[in-house]
């Protein structure tokens, strides 16, 4: 639902797949199964206006406003998840 008109239309959009982390925490504790820690989870602004929680691959940090691109990573057999890695140039 939008959160500004409460509207429950919505509609497909092809992305690019670029965006900026728009905020980020790293989970440190407790552990949890099949996943290594630190693991930085990110909140990711879209090029297309649209946020969305992901995980960060390929980099050990990141900063707010970073530059980041998908990649899409089977985690598990038959399990493939969008991934954001900080973007190439």
């Amino acid at each position: 639902m939008c959160g500004d008109c409460r509207s429950t239309d919505w509609d497909c959009l092809v992305a690019s797949g670029r965006g900026t982390v728009y905020s980020y925490a790293v989970h440190q504790h407790p552990p949890l199964p099949g996943i290594e820690l630190p693991h930085t989870i990110l909140l990711v602004e879209l090029d297309e206006g649209v946020r969305l929680v992901s995980s960060l691959t390929g980099a050990d940090r990141v900063e707010i406003d970073s530059a980041v691109e998908v990649v899409f990573e089977e985690v598990e057999p038959d399990l493939v998840l969008p991934l954001f890695r900080p973007a190439s140039s």
